[in-house]
């Protein structure tokens, strides 16, 4: 016989990660539609767009995770934010090149 488990209930900041994580995927997918962008060099130019979804989608991930994976989601949000970080290089980057 399965047992059902039991229905944890979630914290208010994981609350608000969830509902951060998924406005942030869709300001990703807005970015990398909209045509304002440092797109022009090529390939080069995609780069920032896969850093700025990649950093959205692995914080959202990591925030819809269930509540015992402490050190998954850890892991996700680190990885999220060396993203971002990398995504903010990039742009600045692509910014500065002619």
């Amino acid at each position: 016989m399965v047992k059902k488990e039991d229905k944890v209930e979630l914290s208010c900041g994981i609350k608000m990660c969830r509902m951060l994580g998924v406005v942030l995927v869709l300001a990703a997918i807005v970015y990398i539609v909209v045509p304002v962008d440092f797109d022009s060099k090529g390939v080069v130019g995609y780069v920032d767009d896969f850093m700025v979804f990649m950093a959205a989608f692995t914080f959202a991930h990591g925030s819809f995770q269930r509540p015992e994976r402490h050190y998954i989601r850890r892991q996700l949000y680190m990885l999220s934010s060396l993203f971002a970080l990398l995504g903010l290089c990039w742009i600045i980057m692509l910014a500065f090149i002619k």
